[in-house]
């Protein structure tokens, strides 16, 4: 090719430039466009999970756990607590001769309070009686 042939195609070689520039850009737009939407969605789903996380700090950090443990106390008869020692946000408990049914009532409500459970022992006495010593803190 010679000087004279790209002078009469200058127009259409700036115009193919300008159009493969143009069509560049648009694939980097939306690339980038996807790629801001995909940080948002991590983003929310960071965000929500921060909030769950303050939700469940609040509950267990609550002033009203310490009544709320209270409850394992009073699900069985007074005689059938051995000891029940709440100190700060620690609770030692244990109880002997336990039914079925009340053991269940007991493992039922430790599942469903926001507690960790440190330790968890339970024994069989005899058949249908158990003992049970548990440790948790909130």
């Amino acid at each position: 090719m010679n000087i004279m042939t790209l002078q009469r195609y200058r127009n259409e070689i700036i115009l193919l430039l300008t159009l493969l520039f143009a069509l560049f850009a648009f694939f980097y737009k939306l690339s980038a466009k996807s790629y801001v939407q995909e940080n948002k969605a991590a983003i929310q789903k960071q965000i929500s999970e921060i909030t769950k996380i303050s939700n469940y700090q609040k509950q267990w950090d609550g002033k009203g756990m310490s009544n709320k443990v209270n409850v394992l106390k009073s699900i069985v008869n007074a005689s059938k607590v051995q000891s029940f020692q709440k100190k700060s946000k620690k609770l030692i408990a244990s109880y002997v001769n336990l039914t079925a049914n009340e053991l269940n009532q007991i493992n039922n409500k430790l599942l469903n309070m926001p507690i960790q459970i440190v330790n968890l022992e339970i024994k069989e006495q005899t058949k249908n009686q158990f003992t049970m010593e548990l440790t948790c803190k909130w």
